[in-house]
C-alpha cells in the first residue's frame, strides 16, 4: 500500500521554531517530527511514500533523507504554490492512482488500531473513510456521523447524527476520488472535495475510534507532546539526551526533558521541562525551562 504524507505548510503557529528547521522535520526525540507518521504507517503495511514539500524542501529532503538512510521508498513532490490537502493529493495522483492509499498529516503524531480501519474501509465499500477520535474538550471542528458510520457532514451547522468526533487528519481513500479532488490550484480536501460528495450521497464513511493523537501545532504542542512521548518510555527521569549531545558531568537534564544530538549542557546547567535544539548550548549554571532553546532563541511553550 502507498501512502502520501502531508507537509507542505508553512508551519506559522509554530514560528518563530520553523524560520529555523521546516515543521515537518523538527526534531521530536532523535527523529524528525514527520518520522512517526511514516513509522506508524510502515507498521502496519505501507511500503511506499510520498511527500509534498513546499517550506524550505531542501532542508526537509536533508533531514528526512539522512533518517531514512535509503530504508524504505520514498519520493517527493514540490509545490511552487501550495496547493492544499486537496490539491496536494490531486498533484500525488500518477503516485496514488495504482489502488487503496492512506493520507496522512506530518505535523500530529497519531496511533490507533490501523487494520481495523482498513478493513471498516472495505466492508462498507467507501469511496473514503476518515479516521475520528472523540473530542470531549471540543477543541475541533466536529464530524457528525450516522449510526452506520457514514458522515453527515462537518462542523455546528452539519445535521446531528448518532455520534461525532474530530478528523484525525488521516483518511483511506480510493483512487477513484482523485478525479473528484478540483483540478486546478488551491483545494482543501474536507470542504471542497469531500463536503460536495456527501451532500451527493456518495459513500464517504468514518471510522470511530481512539488512541493517541498529539498536535504538534503550537510550541506549547510541541512541548507537550514531547513531554507525552517521553512518559511513554517508562523513562525515570523522564528525559532524552542524544547519542551526539554534549551532558557536562555535573549537568542535570529531567525531569520532562529533551537534550538532541549536537546540543550542548555545560557544567552545572539544569534542563527541566524543555527541549534542547542541535547546536544550542546551555551556558554554565544556567536554567532551562518551560520551553525550548534553539541556537537562535528561546521559545517559552
Amino acid at each position: 500500500m502507498r501512502a502520501m504524507v502531508l507537509a507542505a505548510g508553512f508551519g506559522t503557529r509554530l514560528r518563530p521554531l520553523t524560520l529555523e528547521i521546516p515543521k515537518p522535520v523538527v526534531p521530536v526525540l532523535g527523529q524528525p517530527l514527520c518520522g512517526f507518521a511514516i513509522d506508524f504507517l510502515r507498521l502496519h503495511g505501507v511500503t511506499e511514500f510520498l511527500m509534498n514539500l513546499h517550506h524550505d524542501p531542501d532542508a526537509v529532503r536533508k533531514r528526512v533523507d539522512a533518517w531514512t538512510n535509503n530504508r524504505f521508498p520514498l519520493e517527493y513532490a514540490f509545490e511552487p504554490d501550495i496547493l492544499g490537502t486537496g490539491g496536494g493529493i490531486r498533484n500525488a495522483r500518477e503516485f496514488l492512482r495504482s489502488g487503496t492509499f492512506i493520507a496522512a498529516n506530518s505535523d500530529v503524531i497519531v496511533r490507533f488500531p490501523l487494520e481495523q480501519a482498513i478493513a471498516r474501509h472495505r466492508e462498507t465499500s467507501a469511496l473514503a473513510t476518515l479516521v475520528l477520535f472523540p473530542d470531549p474538550s471540543r477543541r475541533y471542528t466536529p464530524v457528525r456521523i450516522r449510526e452506520d458510520g457514514k458522515i453527515l457532514g462537518f462542523g455546528a451547522k452539519a445535521p446531528r447524527g448518532a455520534t461525532e468526533g474530530f478528523f484525525t487528519g488521516c483518511h483511506i481513500v480510493e483512487p477513484e476520488l482523485l478525479e473528484e479532488i478540483p483540478p486546478i490550484g488551491f483545494s482543501c480536501i474536507v470542504q471542497n472535495t469531500y463536503a460536495p460528495l456527501i451532500a451527493a450521497g456518495a459513500p464517504i464513511f468514518a471510522f470511530m475510534t481512539s488512541g493517541s493523537f498529539l498536535d504538534f501545532g503550537a510550541p506549547t504542542d510541541y512541548l507537550s507532546g514531547v513531554i507525552s512521548l517521553l512518559a511513554e518510555n517508562k523513562n525515570v527521569n523522564r528525559s532524552y539526551v542524544g547519542s551526539e549531545a554534549m551532558l557536562a558531568a555535573s549537568a542535570v537534564v529531567g525531569p520532562d526533558a529533551a537534550v538532541e544530538s549536537g546540543a550542548s549542557v555545560n557544567d552545572g546547567a539544569l534542563v527541566r521541562r524543555a527541549i534542547v535544539w542541535p547546536g544550542a548550548n546551555v551556558p554554565p549554571y544556567a536554567t532551562v525551562e518551560n520551553g525550548i532553546l534553539t541556537p537562535k532563541v528561546f521559545v517559552p511553550a
